[in-house]
């Protein structure tokens, strides 16, 4: 029985919303001067804001995915030969802001001649732990899983003449004027390392390849030959001389180099180029908030004053409507409506500019970007997130005209006619 009686006072809601509705739409297409004059005024508001946030976006985006792209920017250089026990990589590798840490041989012994099937050698080729998870290479390239199995540069593959599945000959070298003695191993290249990885000759190679070179040089073990790299070598030891360490982000750079310099170790980094784009970012964050600030109290000062004045102009045909008998909720229903309708409209020509805008951007100054990313750029969740701070803004731009348009009284208003 309830909903009953609620059914046709729902449905003289809806008859009126509807009514209401309608009125405001034929309003606003016979007064065709006046609407494109409030939509340009929207549109004019609008666009300049978002073309504001995509160069944001689109600026700053770019520049810290290219910071992310080169990994030396994330890297903790161990300055120098040092002591590191085994426990401090455990201890490191648990961090929740490292990205990659893997022990490395003192820097005089990460060196190795390489030469081809022809002969053609290249001496004192620095030689680069690898293993899963190396920030430096490619997601399709793998890590060597094997001490003879190598990966090497673009440019001293092209120098050497050598490709994936090619042998070749590393020489490590130890003792001093005529007293030399020289090992020979049989290697073979598994991988190739592009140079927008990694500028310049080097060699990666698994762990055990390195510590078994370095006890060899220190005479450690009398004799090295390729079969003597198939066990497990990096494991028996119980300290390393230096590490290659790489934070997660461009954030843990700093707390990485904070705890490795707390521990007494002497690093380098790539800090201050993180920072200063990271200021950029905060920067460009608090000039966009300020303009969205006064982009959105112009908004609804300059649509909420335009149509406060259109219920003024139209005061005799609002009294005119209640005279013929409709409620309060037609009457103020109208500048909702139309107001609402205003900001759609002007927010699809805002969109049509930010797109020529965010083109021309693109085309004209992305050049400087080297093809790398965007100048300026909204995603799909910004175009939504700024349609609907835009509908906000009418609605609330509009709520004093509705509360002007319910004042209208109809006697009041014809005998001023």
């Amino acid at each position: 029985m309830t909903m009953a009686r609620k059914d046709p006072s729902i449905r003289r809601l809806r008859r009126r919303g509807r009514e209401g509705i309608g009125l405001a739409l034929r309003d606003l297409a016979h007064d065709r001067r006046t609407t494109l004059v409030l939509l340009f005024t929207v549109a004019a508001i609008v666009a300049p804001v978002m073309l504001l946030f995509g160069l944001k976006n689109g600026v700053v985006a770019t520049m810290i995915e290219t910071l992310l792209k080169e990994p030396s920017n994330l890297e903790v250089t161990v300055y120098g030969n040092t002591r590191l026990e085994r426990a401090w990589f455990e201890r490191y590798a648990a961090r929740p802001d490292l990205g990659f840490i893997l022990p490395r041989t003192r820097t005089i012994n990460a060196t190795i001649d390489l030469a081809n099937a022809a002969g053609r050698m290249e001496a004192a080729v620095e030689l680069i732990p690898s293993a899963a998870g190396d920030p430096l290479l490619p997601q399709h390239l793998e890590a060597p899983l094997e001490p003879s199995r190598l990966l090497l540069t673009a440019t001293l593959a092209t120098k050497l003449g050598l490709a994936p599945g090619d042998p070749a000959t590393g020489v490590v070298r130890r003792g001093s004027g005529g007293n030399r003695e020289n090992a020979l191993l049989d290697l073979r290249v598994s991988g190739i390392v592009p140079e927008d990885r990694f500028a310049g000759d080097a060699v990666f190679g698994h762990l055990d390849l390195l510590v078994a070179s370095e006890d060899f040089r220190d005479g450690l073990r009398p004799t090295l030959a390729t079969a003597e790299l198939s066990g497990t070598l990096a494991p028996a030891r119980t300290h390393f001389a230096n590490a290659r360490v790489y934070a997660k982000d461009l954030a843990g750079v700093e707390t990485l180099a904070a705890a490795m310099r707390a521990d007494g170790i002497e690093i380098r980094t790539q800090a201050e180029k993180i920072r200063s784009v990271l200021a950029l970012a905060d920067t460009l964050a608090f000039v966009f908030r300020v303009v969205a600030i006064i982009g959105t109290l112009g908004g609804v000062l300059a649509l909420g004053g335009a149509l406060w004045v259109n219920v003024d102009r139209r005061r005799r045909s609002l009294a005119l409507l209640r005279l013929y008998g409709f409620g309060t909720l037609t009457v103020v229903l109208v500048p909702l409506a139309q107001s609402m309708a205003i900001a759609a409209g002007g927010f699809i020509l805002a969109a049509g500019g930010y797109l020529a805008g965010a083109t021309a951007f693109n085309n004209v100054l992305g050049r400087n970007l080297s093809g790398q990313g965007f100048v300026c750029r909204l995603g799909p969740e910004h175009l939504l997130y700024a349609a609907g701070i835009t509908l906000a803004v009418a609605l609330l731009a509009s709520s004093a005209a509705g509360y002007r348009a319910s004042r209208v009284d109809a006697a009041e208003s014809l005998r001023e006619t």
